[in-house]
């Protein structure tokens, strides 16, 4: 049997124990941590909502904690903004504000959130060396997707001093990409001074590229297509290897770093410069 407390509480008191009233988690409690606050802090402030102004020792026992942690979790909410302590009859009770002021929680932590990421970005090239020594194993990242190819093209003609050793067919990556390396890729590495030692499949295109090779910062050496296919594009960089392939509605790309692999494949592809049958 259980009776209703007033029409401002919505806990229901079970009568065979009034001092336990039922209140359970719900969805809310999640949003409320997404918001930025721990656990303990969104029970109470959900709890402080629905049943409005209460004693620390009342929301201890309505949302079943232990006093200590609900007296630091009530400091903290307050330090928030998001509850109001005040004095009744010379004890301290709580009340919630707006909850406009949780917006304002997720709106400040959102904006911290987005200093970090900027902070991360800039660190992310020591933190990765810093792992590799300490993992001691090659770092792998996969993309997918027109984005992610290029994000991978982005990494690959950031500025760098040593050049850039790859291999494409220039023909496949314009069906997947019209226009995209010669109208932006292309003057983006010349504009950040990467220089390019390229292996292409003969084509019209790629003999166009050619002839720009001094212009472009590119040595480019030209191979038989049907001899020496290219259906996949590699790039050797820094301590990376890019490797992408073009088929539509399959853009797939991996991201190796690994200064042994890196330079392993360099040493490959640079044999192959003077060493390979080669159009041009």
């Amino acid at each position: 049997m259980s009776i209703a407390i007033d029409s401002m509480n919505l806990f229901l008191y079970n009568a065979q124990d009034m001092k336990k009233p039922t209140i359970s988690p719900t969805s809310l409690t999640t949003i409320l941590q997404s918001a930025g606050l721990t656990e303990k802090e969104a029970i109470l402030y959900e709890t402080l909502i629905t049943v409005g102004t209460q004693s620390a020792s009342k929301l201890a026992s309505l949302a079943h904690l232990k006093r200590g942690i609900t007296y630091a979790a009530l400091d903290k909410l307050v330090e928030l903004g998001v509850v109001m302590m005040s004095k009744r009859a010379g004890v301290a009770v709580y009340t919630p504000t707006h909850p406009s002021a949780i917006a304002q929680l997720l709106a400040k932590r959102r904006s911290e959130l987005g200093s970090f990421e900027h902070l991360l970005t800039q660190r992310m090239g020591e933190l990765a060396k810093k792992y590799k020594l300490a993992v001691g194993r090659p770092t792998v990242r996969y993309f997918e997707g027109e984005e992610g190819i290029r994000e991978v093209f982005e990494d690959i003609y950031a500025p760098k001093d040593d050049p850039v050793y790859g291999c494409v067919d220039l023909e496949q990556a314009d069906k997947a990409f019209p226009e995209h390396i010669v109208k932006n890729l292309i003057p983006k590495r010349i504009r950040n001074g990467v220089r390019a030692v390229t292996i292409l499949t003969d084509s019209p295109s790629a003999r166009a590229i050619a002839k720009q090779d001094t212009r472009q910062l590119r040595v480019s050496h030209l191979v038989d297509q049907k001899e020496y296919p290219l259906p996949a594009e590699i790039d050797i960089y820094e301590d990376k290897v890019a490797m992408m392939t073009f088929q539509k509605k399959d853009f797939v790309a991996i991201i190796i770093e690994n200064a042994n692999i890196a330079q392993s494949l360099r040493s490959i592809f640079r044999l192959a410069h003077g060493e390979r049958k080669r159009v041009k």
